[in-house]
């Protein structure tokens, strides 16, 4: 907040639009380095707060000097997709299904051009290895079960009523379904995939992983 206001201050009657771009910039930078990458705050701390130091003595004067002084606590693309790649959260928290939602909304925006509200109840996260499976996902067994299932890999977008409707099925009962999703990401993840195993819920990840580096981007 301090580096927030600081910003706000300085900019808000010379350059409205830069603080936008500002605080676009911190919550970019924020969800690199928290959300992904799981850094120490001790580090963000001490950066922001010293942006904010900088912002009201008018060391930083302008914009593009304060986004820049972001650069510290912005792990670069190659960290940021390595992290992403193993990504697991799992949504038996309140918090990380809210968050898994947004990331996979902010996916499908970014494949299909098309925007969502994020929180409306009439989509929800499908696990494609459901959270309690049964007896037709032999193809993992117990440890592959448990490190597999809250992957964001292995997680997709559905309206509600249809996610209802699959259950726990097996992926080729479930792939058809996919393939008539309003939501690109799922209908492509149908086309890529005739078989859900560890490896293809990797390479689906990394996928993932490319496109999260290209939307949560700062130009310095």
């Amino acid at each position: 907040m301090s580096v927030l206001l600081a910003a706000f201050e300085r900019f808000e009657d010379g350059d409205r639009s830069g603080f936008g771009r500002f605080l676009r910039a911190i919550a970019i930078a924020s969800f690199r380095y928290n959300v992904i990458c799981n850094r120490q705050t001790n580090e963000q701390e001490r950066v922001y707060n010293s942006v904010a130091t900088r912002l009201h003595s008018r060391e930083l004067d302008s914009v593009r000097d304060a986004i820049a002084a972001l650069r510290p606590v912005y792990p670069e693309d190659k960290v940021l997709k390595a992290a992403f790649a193993q990504k697991e959260m799992r949504t038996t928290s309140s918090r990380n299904k809210k968050i898994v939602r947004f990331i996979l909304f902010e996916i499908e925006g970014r494949v299909s051009g098309s925007r969502y509200d994020f929180e409306s109840a009439q989509y929800s996260i499908e696990h494609v290895l459901p959270e309690h499976p049964e007896d037709d996902w032999t193809q993992f067994d117990d440890q592959q079960l448990e490190r597999s299932v809250y992957r964001l890999g292995n997680m997709t977008l559905l309206s509600t009523a249809r996610n209802r409707e699959i259950g726990n099925r097996p992926f080729a009962d479930k792939r058809p379904i996919y393939a008539e999703s309003e939501f690109a990401t799922t209908r492509k993840l149908a086309e890529d995939y005739d078989e859900w195993t560890v490896d293809k819920i990797h390479a689906r990840q990394q996928w993932m992983a490319s496109q999260a580096t290209a939307i949560w981007q700062i130009s310095f």
